[in-house]
Parts: C-alpha cells; sequence; structure tokens
C-alpha cells in the first residue's frame, strides 16, 4: 500500500513539474508572437485602439487584466497609457486583436512626433516602461518593464517592421 501511494505522489509531482508557471510563460513566449501592427486609431480627446495581428500557438488563452506605461520620445516623458479593457488571446490561432487605450499627452509636439514615426513604422527614439498584469488558467502574474527601447520590446515579442 506503501508503494502504491509512493508511485502516485510521484507521478503527481512529474506531472506538475511538467505544467509548471516556468514552463507555461516559456511555451508563451516561444509561440505567441506579434506578426503585424495592422492600424493604430483614436484622437486626443477619445482613447485609442492598436490593433496588432498575433499569433497564438499555445493551447491557452491567456488575458492581459491591466496595462499601463509612460512612453519616451527622444528622452523625453511623451504620454501616458493606460488599458481600458482586458484583452484574451484566442488559443491556437492568428487573430486581429484591438487594444484599447486612454491616452494621457504629457507633451503635445513629441507626441505628434511619435505618431509620425510610428505610421512609417520607425521605432527610432522610442521606448517604454511598463507594468501588466496578465491572468492564465486561473493564475495572475504581474511583471514590470522598465524604460526599454520600443524596439527592444517588439523584438521580443516576435515582431519586425517589414
Amino acid at each position: 500500500m506503501k508503494n502504491l501511494q509512493l508511485i502516485i505522489i510521484t507521478i503527481i509531482a512529474i506531472l506538475a513539474v511538467g505544467c509548471s508557471p516556468k514552463k507555461i510563460a516559456n511555451q508563451m513566449q516561444e509561440n505567441i508572437s506579434v506578426v503585424a501592427i495592422e492600424n493604430i486609431t483614436g484622437s486626443v480627446s477619445g482613447g485609442w485602439v492598436i490593433t496588432l495581428r498575433i499569433q497564438n500557438g499555445t493551447t491557452y488563452q491567456p488575458t492581459l487584466l491591466s496595462a499601463d506605461g509612460d512612453i519616451y520620445v527622444d528622452n523625453t516623458l511623451t504620454a501616458h497609457a493606460s488599458l481600458m479593457a482586458p484583452v484574451t488571446l484566442p488559443k491556437k490561432s492568428i487573430s486581429s486583436i484591438d487594444i484599447p487605450l486612454e491616452l494621457n499627452i504629457k507633451n503635445p509636439l513629441k507626441a505628434l512626433s511619435m505618431v509620425l514615426r510610428l505610421s512609417e513604422k520607425n521605432f527610432d527614439n522610442v521606448e517604454f516602461s511598463l507594468n501588466t498584469t496578465i491572468e492564465m488558467m486561473g493564475i495572475k502574474k504581474s511583471f514590470a518593464i522598465d524604460r526599454t527601447p520600443a524596439t527592444g520590446i517588439l523584438n521580443k515579442l516576435g515582431y519586425t517592421a517589414q
């Protein structure tokens, strides 16, 4: 009987290690990528929507619960952005996902410069800092990205401007 209990405990431990949060996070990073920035729309008085084409090759549906961050252009704080509603990525698909943002402009001239650059897919001298909370399989995980060049973040997400 004790041998049977030991076998069951060993099997449960192996299964638990096989589905560890670290393994799931690694699988997500390897199998979720931004394929394209499809559109950026909005106005100064209203919200903004960034439409991304995202490939999720996993069997998970992660949900971005919250996100807020600062945008710097040419080393100047230009805007603060906050996610207006949670966003869920469908599993095993390539989908167009709308990211609704509230944007608080701190420097209008730099903001105009940023919009012009982004419309040309030019991310030079654009940096972000970001705080997010993601939920997957009932587990919430928060993380932060310190001030980092936009190209570095986009490369990490699998996106390369073409």
